[in-house]
């Protein structure tokens, strides 16, 4: 065969090695049994896109399919996972990390990177005057709406995980100043504001030297820092209503060995970044329980405890709540959840709880203002 001809061959050969990688996702989608696999960005996948010719918003549904087609398409072609894997381990080999929204650290440690998180740890974009009253402002109607209605208002600030544990960040992506966006906010709270903001750091800090509070392979604390941040905020509770317990129910701390989390799922390597999960074991069964989902108005989450006493706590919650929420849950006679930053009035009124309890992870502090739900 001559060189000429082995070149045609080899060519076609590529040719056609391409056409079926291009292919197989399409492939994947039309077997009996599709190919693509769950979401690891902790979101809903895209749903498939649908178009109106009529009635309202039917240009919308128009001029924006091919976008939202994407998106679908993006969240749900076959062999999705696969891909994402070989893609991570292809850049952990290069000594690189595998996704702009993840950064990997020293002894198996994950960190979320997504959010202007990096920025933040980096502390390279401070509050101006400007941004920190905003801050006050807006939180200062938020407690001056409660307060209308004889309800207490409390910031809780969950840390994050790099804000505990940065010494397993890598030492390219230092901090340039000492001073956190979450330090301003509270230096200027205390000098102009009666706004009151539960600072979860010191006892969490104080906490890490016994047992590891954070997820070595997720982005949120685990029961062991859950426990401290339950800790914290029933003492803030108990003395405001003294009938709330000021401590959480005893218990003890075991170790569940098992795959990694959220940060390791979004690089399709939990397996490479298995969890040491510290969960927590109480002594005595939960004495609460969590209403039908069926029986309330959509969105609302309610725990009630028949054996203990207190007022109504609402909490206004993200995802560091998951497992935070059953600590206070076992603690007061309603617990009532709502996920998002914006105050949930119209819950809250019918409601009509003693104390809102305003719970969002310390990256939030990139926003403007509390008011950017993300």
């Amino acid at each position: 065969m001559t060189s000429a001809a082995l070149r045609r061959v080899l060519e076609g050969v590529l040719i056609a090695v391409f056409l079926v990688a291009i292919a197989l996702p399409l492939a994947g989608k039309l077997l009996p049994r599709e190919g693509s696999f769950a979401l690891t960005e902790n979101r809903r996948p895209a749903p498939f896109p649908t178009v109106r010719l009529t009635g309202p918003g039917w240009g919308w549904s128009l001029t924006s399919f091919p976008a939202r087609f994407e998106r679908w398409w993006n969240d749900s072609f076959a062999f999705r996972w696969y891909m994402i894997r070989a893609h991570s381990v292809a850049k952990l080999a290069l000594g690189a990390s595998p996704s702009a929204k993840a950064v990997v650290g020293s002894e198996g440690f994950l960190y979320y990177a997504a959010d202007d998180s990096l920025d933040y740890f980096r502390a390279v974009k401070p509050f101006t005057a400007a941004d920190l009253e905003r801050w006050r402002l807006d939180l200062e109607r938020r407690q001056r709406w409660l307060a209308e209605r004889g309800i207490r208002y409390l910031v809780v600030v969950a840390p994050n995980k790099e804000t505990i544990y940065p010494e397993h960040m890598p030492a390219a992506l230092h901090p340039v100043r000492s001073e956190s966006r979450l330090d301003q906010l509270l230096r200027h709270l205390a000098a102009r504001s009666s706004v009151e903001v539960l600072d979860l750091r010191a006892p969490l800090l104080e906490a890490k030297r016994r047992e590891r509070v954070y997820h070595r392979t997720d982005t949120h604390w685990n029961d062991a820092g859950a426990h401290v941040a339950a800790a914290a905020l029933l003492a803030r509770l108990h003395a405001w209503f003294p009938e709330i317990p000021a401590t959480p129910l005893p218990g003890a701390f075991a170790i569940r060995a098992g795959p990694g989390g959220d940060l390791a799922r979004m690089l399709a390597l939990e397996d490479r970044f298995p969890e040491a999960y510290v969960e927590w074991r109480p002594d005595a069964p939960d004495p609460s329980r969590k209403l039908d989902p069926g029986s309330l108005p959509r969105g609302l989450e309610v725990h009630e405890c028949p054996t203990c006493a207190g007022p109504v706590v609402f909490m206004q919650q993200d995802s560091f709540n998951t497992a935070l929420a059953p600590f206070i849950a076992s603690r007061v006679r309603r617990l009532v959840r709502v996920d998002g930053t914006r105050l949930a009035e119209p819950l809250i009124e019918r409601e009509r709880p003693a104390v809102v309890v305003q719970q969002f992870v310390e990256r939030m502090l990139t926003c403007d203002d509390l008011r950017c739900a993300r």
